[in-house]
C-alpha cells in the first residue's frame, strides 16, 4: 500500500523453526548459494506470488460479476471473501517492494489509501459514463481494491446486497476489471515470456541492468523488508493509533486490517527463507546469514516470531483496538519496530560484508 501522502527455509507454524536438510553449507561455496537464493527468490517467491494475486483477482470478478447480475446475501457474502483472498497474497508480496511493483505504479493504481470517499461519492452522484476507460484515468485512491472494498463492504461493513445502486454497480465492475488489468501486468512484468525482470534479477552481478553486483539486489531485498515493518507500524498502525480515528485505518470498511498488517510481515518471512504457500527454496537469504552468523539468524527469527505472537494478542477490530486495546497495538508496534533495526542495521551489515559480487 501507497499512503496518501529473498532465500534453507526454516519454517514452524507461526514462523521460523525447524530447518530443511538440504543444502549444507559445508558442501557448496558461498557464491553458489549466492547464486541459489535468487533463482529461489524468483521462483519460489515472487513469481509464485504474483501469480496468486492475479488468479485471486480474476476470481474476485467471477463473485462480483455474480453479485451485480444477481444481488442477494450469498453473492455479497461470496465477493467479500474473495476480496479478503485476493487481499492476501497482495499484502505478502509488499515484503518486496521493488520493481515494476514500484516503477511501473502498479502499488499505488491498485492500493492507495485513504479512499478518497468523497470522490468516489461524487462520481456516483453524477452521470458521467463509468466504463473501464473511465475508472482506468482516476486517482488510485479513487479506484482499486478500496473502491471495490467500499462497494461491497460499506461504511462499517454494512452493505446489504441490495443497497448497491445501479452506478455503484457500474463503478464496482469497472474497478474490479481495471485490478484484473494491473494484476495481470504485474504478473506478466516477472514472467519469462513477458517482461521477464525476473531475468534482471538473476543476472544480478552479471550484466543485470539494474543490479550492477549481487550486493545491490541483496540491499534491494533487505531494504524492502525493513520498509514494510516501517509501513505496517509507523503509518499503518501509528496513523489511526495516534489520531483515535478509525476512518484513517487501511481496509476499515472489511475489518480486514490487523489481517493486512499480519500479511505484510508474513512477507518478511518469504523472503527471508524463501518460502511461498509451503513450497521451500534450496537455499535462502537465511542459509546465508546462518553459515557466517547463526546468532542473527537466531535473532532474525525470534523477532519475526515475536511480532505475528504479538498480532494475535489484537482480539478485536483493529478500528476497535485503537481505541479499547491501545496497549496491545503500542506492543506490536514496538515488536515491528525492533525487527526493523535489526534489518536495517545487522542484516545490511552482514550483507555489506558478506556480500562481494
Amino acid at each position: 500500500m501507497k499512503n496518501n501522502l529473498l532465500v534453507l527455509a526454516c519454517v514452524a507454524a507461526l514462523g521460523f523453526g525447524s530447518c530443511s536438510k538440504s543444502n549444507s553449507p559445508a558442501t557448496t561455496t558461498t557464491n553458489d548459494v549466492e547464486g541459489q537464493v535468487i533463482t529461489n527468490f524468483v521462483n519460489v517467491v515472487a513469481n509464485p506470488n504474483y501469480v496468486e494475486i492475479q488468479t485471486t483477482s480474476v476470481a474476485l470478478q467471477a463473485a462480483v460479476t455474480a453479485l451485480i447480475a444477481t444481488p442477494n446475501a450469498a453473492n455479497l457474502l461470496a465477493a467479500q471473501n474473495a476480496w479478503k483472498a485476493t487481499r492476501a497474497p497482495w499484502e505478502s508480496c509488499e515484503g518486496f517492494l521493488f520493481g515494476p511493483v514500484e516503477d511501473n505504479y502498479y502499488d499505488p493504481t491498485m492500493d492507495s489509501w485513504p479512499l478518497n470517499k468523497a470522490d468516489v461519492d461524487a462520481i456516483l452522484a453524477g452521470s458521467d459514463p463509468l466504463a473501464l476507460a473511465n475508472i482506468d484515468v482516476l486517482d488510485g485512491s479513487s479506484k482499486g481494491f478500496h473502491a471495490i472494498e467500499y462497494f461491497i463492504f460499506g461504511v462499517g461493513g454494512t452493505k446489504k446486497a441490495t443497497d448497491i445502486t445501479a452506478r455503484e454497480k457500474l463503478f464496482l465492475a469497472s474497478a474490479t476489471q481495471s485490478l484484473v488489468n494491473t494484476t495481470t501486468q504485474l504478473r506478466d512484468s516477472w514472467a519469462t515470456a513477458s517482461g521477464n525482470y525476473s531475468a534482471t534479477v538473476t543476472t544480478a552481478g552479471k550484466g543485470s541492468s539494474v543490479y550492477k553486483t549481487r550486493k545491490d539486489l541483496f540491499k534491494a531485498m533487505v531494504g524492502s523488508m525493513s520498509d514494510i515493518c516501517n509501513e505496517v507500524g509507523t503509518s499503518k498502525m501509528q496513523d489511526p493509533y495516534a489520531a483515535k480515528d478509525s476512518t484513517l485505518d487501511e481496509s476499515s470498511f472489511s475489518h480486514n486490517s490487523t489481517t493486512d498488517f499480519t500479511n505484510n510481515i508474513k512477507g518478511i518471512l518469504n523472503v527471508y527463507t524463501c518460502t511461498y504457500n509451503g513450497v521451500n527454496g534450496t537455499a535462502s537469504l537465511s542459509t546465508l546469514v546462518a553459515a557466517k552468523n547463526a546468532s542473527l539468524d537466531a535473532k532474525i527469527k525470534t523477532q519475526y516470531n515475536a511480532v505475528v505472537a504479538s498480532f494475535a494478542t489484537i482480539t478485536h477490530t483493529f478500528e476497535k483496538a485503537i481505541y479499547d486495546q491501545r496497549a496491545q497495538v503500542k506492543a506490536t508496534q514496538d515488536a515491528i519496530a525492533a525487527l526493523q533495526v535489526t534489518l536495517d542495521v545487522d542484516l545490511n551489515a552482514f550483507v555489506e560484508a558478506n556480500i562481494k559480487d
